[in-house]
This record gives structure tokens, sequence and C-alpha cells, in this order.
């Protein structure tokens, strides 16, 4: 299951689902008593392995236990769309009769200065505390009001602290994030600043039975628009979600998998809602190149329905449907890796109650030539709106082209060109869209 595409979203009863979601843990596969004991995933040996490879880290600060590790990019951009809009005007009749709409789309060149620290540090032999954070700025040098509103932080930073205890290794966290590019939300158009604050508190605990290993967990999400003009996205959430997987063979794990979200919105505009899934999954080793990871199983998602995009608009007051996603990784050779995901799932909408969306993405890194490493990669999206106050079907697709290049132990240069397009059903909401941007890294 993907949470990141679920978990925004949010059915029945606490009890119902509550119910559900420790009926889908107890009705795990049986454990086959032949199986071979396997090394823990938690304890104390799994403790020193980690701690182990810890040591092999590289770090360019070294403060009593803690390693420290250091780096800044600068990058340039050019952006021949930064507004993801068309080039045209329309005629849209509405209840106070038609209005003309222009469309244009605008062009940048940005700089974008960025600092990264990645922290660790073995506080005991069993405990570790994590610190990856990710700083960055951008500067748009013809349009001086989409500037980043404060500083960004990347989606990967997180204060993670790691405790093993007997079978158990509970993971404490907190991730923060702060975007401000559209691109990544397939649902807006004409958006220069999509400008979010995002962070996700909580603790998940391993329980490894050897045959069997338990994940439970527990998160406390919140979302915060540094844009007026979308206070109303303004929400938190609570995260409930837990897997059990049984070793069926050296190679192969088969379990279920759940979740259960509870979603509340500081302004009325869309619904409060209460989202449940539970399904099967399985993770086998193929080959000693190829593994395979797939699920399936059915989620649900109940809306309060008092809110303006209820009252005011047609919207789905419920989502009944499945999930499915796979994730194929395939290493080709000694020097071509590759990986194929593929999905259908549902997660909140931003102009409607709820989004469905079927993908797929390809990446494969090249790495042939001597200290550069080749990435490419390809993706297309199917969504449609629940209804809402636009209600969209779109189709997006697009790729990306990077090479980095290794110039020296601390010079890392880098090059990309992406290109996303987008053909939608609502008029004037299509766009083409052509990044081209270097940067270059020092490691301290």
């Amino acid at each position: 299951m993907t949470r990141t595409a679920v978990f925004r979203s949010t059915g029945p009863s606490l009890k119902h689902i509550a119910a559900i979601f420790l009926l889908s843990l107890v009705c795990a596969p049986i454990v086959r008593s032949q199986d071979a004991v396997r090394p823990s995933l938690a304890g104390e040996a799994a403790a020193e392995a980690r701690r182990q490879d810890i040591e092999h880290i590289p770090y360019n600060l070294l403060l009593g236990p803690v390693r420290f590790r250091f780096s800044a990019t600068f990058g340039v951009e050019y952006n021949d769309n930064i507004n993801l809009s068309d080039e045209g005007t329309a005629v849209v009749v509405t209840p106070t009769g038609p209005v003309l709409l222009q469309s244009q789309k605008e062009d940048d060149v940005i700089l974008r200065p960025a600092i990264n620290l990645d922290a660790i540090w073995p506080i005991t032999q069993l405990n570790t505390l994590r610190l990856d954070l990710g700083l960055s700025y951008a500067i748009y040098v013809d349009h001086s009001n989409a500037n980043t509103n404060g500083v960004l932080i990347s989606p990967g930073s997180q204060l993670a602290f790691d405790i093993f205890v007997g079978d158990f290794r509970i993971n404490i966290h907190d991730r923060p994030s702060l975007q401000q590019d559209p691109i990544a939300e397939g649902a807006l158009s004409n958006v220069v600043d999509y400008g979010r604050f995002e962070n996700t508190a909580g603790v998940s605990v391993l329980w490894d039975l050897n045959k069997a290993v338990l994940t439970l967990g527990y998160d406390h999400y919140n979302y915060v628009s540094t844009v007026s003009d979308f206070d109303y996205l303004n929400r938190n959430a609570e995260e409930l979600s837990g897997t059990l997987g049984v070793n069926v063979a050296s190679t192969t794990m088969v379990g279920v998998e759940s979740y259960a979200v509870f979603n509340y919105y500081d302004e009325n505009v869309l619904n409060d809602s209460t989202a449940w899934a539970v399904g099967g999954f399985v993770e086998t080793q193929l080959t000693n190149y190829l593994r395979l990871r797939a699920a399936a199983g059915y989620q649900a998602i109940d809306f309060d329905n008092n809110a303006a995009i209820s009252t005011q608009f047609t919207d789905s007051t419920k989502l009944s449907d499945y999930y499915a996603n796979v994730l194929v990784t395939h290493r080709i050779n000694a020097v071509i890796r590759q990986s194929v995901s593929a999905g259908h799932e549902s997660q909140l909408g931003v102009n409607s109650d709820y989004i469905t969306l079927n993908y797929v993405r390809h990446t494969v890194s090249w790495n042939i030539i001597r200290n550069t490493l080749l990435s490419t990669e390809f993706f297309y999206e199917d969504a449609e709106d629940s209804g809402g106050f636009i209600d969209e079907h779109f189709q997006r697709y697009g790729g990306a082209l990077t090479v980095g290049y290794q110039l020296t132990p601390h010079v890392t240069l880098g090059l990309r060109y992406q290109y996303t397009q987008k053909d939608s059903d609502v008029v004037l909401r299509d766009y083409k869209q052509n990044r081209v941007s270097i940067d270059g890294t020092y490691s301290f």
C-alpha cells in the first residue's frame, strides 16, 4: 500500500475501523514450521550491524561520537512555464453570464542555493539518533514575487531516534517539509506558488518474531499553507498503520497491511473525512538481480459533507474502491539498474474531496562512464476528481534525464532536463513545461 497516496485522504466508525485493523493482523497466514531461522531485524545483533554500518558512513566532521557530513549546492535553472499555464483564451458560461478567460505562460531563470547536513549519533550501542536536513532557497530573476517564502526544507529531512530492545525496534521520528513548486501536484494548473509546510511526527514499533514481523505505527500529520489562496487546505490528521509479514520461504514474505486515518480541516471548505483500508502484500527476491513487491486491497473514505464543497458543488460523499501497486527493481548488469512501479489509488484532493489516480513510473541508472552517473525517468498519470469546484479528468506524462559527474573528491557537477505535459478536459488547464538546470555541489 502506498501510504503517501492514501494517508492524506481520510470511512466508518472508530470501532469498525479498529476491528478491521486488528482482524487483518490476526488473520495472517500460518507460519510454516520448517522455515530456517534467520537473523533478527531487531535486537542486539541488528543493532551491532547498524553500528558497523555507521562507522563506514563517510563524514567530514567528527565531534566526539557524532559524525557530521556537510555539503553546499548552487544551481541555476531555466523554466519555460513557471505558472503551469496554457496559451490561449476561452469564453466560459457562468450563472452571471459569459466570462472571457485568458491564459499565458511565463518563463524565468531561477537561482537555487542549498545546504545539506547529515548527522548520526550512536548514543549507545543499541540507540541511534539521526538528523538529515536539507535547506534551500529559490530566487526568480524576473518574477521576484515568486521567490521562496522563507527557507525550503527538503522532503527527505528528518530527526529520528532508533531504539533496540530485545526483539523490538522502536523508531521515534519527526519529518518536516517546506516546498513551493506546484509541479508535484497534478491537479494544479495556472499556479506559480504552491507553498506548504508538512510535518509528520510519530512512532513505529517493529516486533521481529523471526518467522513473522509485526509493525505498528502512529503519526500525527500537519499541513499548513504558506499561500493565502490555499489556506482552505490547512488540516491535521491522526494516522494508524500496521503490517504483519510471514516468511514463507527464505526469499519470500507474504502478509496483510492496514491503515486508518482521521482527517480534520481548519476551514469549512473541504470535508473532514475518515479512511480505512485493508489488504495483502507479497515481497520476493525472484533472482539475485530481480526483486518484486506487490500489494492490493480495499479502501474506503467517508466524508462528513458539511463543507462548502458539498453544499455548493457536486462531490462524492463516499469512496469505496480498491487499491493496488507493484514495484519491480532489476539489476540488469553491473552498471545498469532499473525500477518500475505502477498502481491505482486515491488521495486527498485540492479542488475536490478526493482524486483517483492510476500511474506508471520507470527509472534507470546508467553507471557506464567512469565518475559519471546517468539516470533516466519516465512517468504517466491518469487522474479524476470526485467532483468539487474544478471537476477535472486529466493525464500527465513526462520524463527527465540527469547526468552527475564527480569532478574531484569534493566537487560534483550535475545537469538535468525535465519535461512535463498535462492534458485536461477543463478549458485552459493544459500545459507543457521544460526545465533545464545545472548545479555544483561541494562536500566539505
